[in-house]
């Protein structure tokens, strides 16, 4: 048997392949859509943003409280707008969904 080092986690996710590196890209894609949201957004609704995610025409938002959830609603056509065409056309949807952020 082999003597073999265990490969460091910092090194799995530089050289990463297959289905870690799909994770990877949607959570780098997530991550950009969050910050184009927010910058759309009036500074005291983007704040209660938490997490953001397009798939196909559908932009999905979620964030703390239904309070807030009814606000960013009324600003669907701006961030439609903003975020502009996408690979597989606009935005043709926004969903807001409640979910309170753990940990804040």
């Amino acid at each position: 048997m082999k003597n073999e080092k265990p490969t460091e986690v910092s090194q799995l996710l530089r050289n990463s392949q297959g289905t870690l590196k799909k994770l990877q890209d949607a959570a780098q894609a997530a991550s950009r859509t969050l910050e184009a949201v927010r910058a759309c957004l009036p500074a005291p609704l983007g704040a209660e943003v938490w997490g953001a995610s397009i798939r196909g025409q559908t932009l999905t938002l979620l964030v703390t409280s239904a309070a807030w959830g009814t606000r960013i609603r009324f600003h669907a056509a701006v961030l439609r707008a903003a975020l502009g065409p996408g690979p597989e056309g606009g935005i043709a949807r926004v969903v807001v969904r409640v979910r309170p952020a753990v940990g804040r």
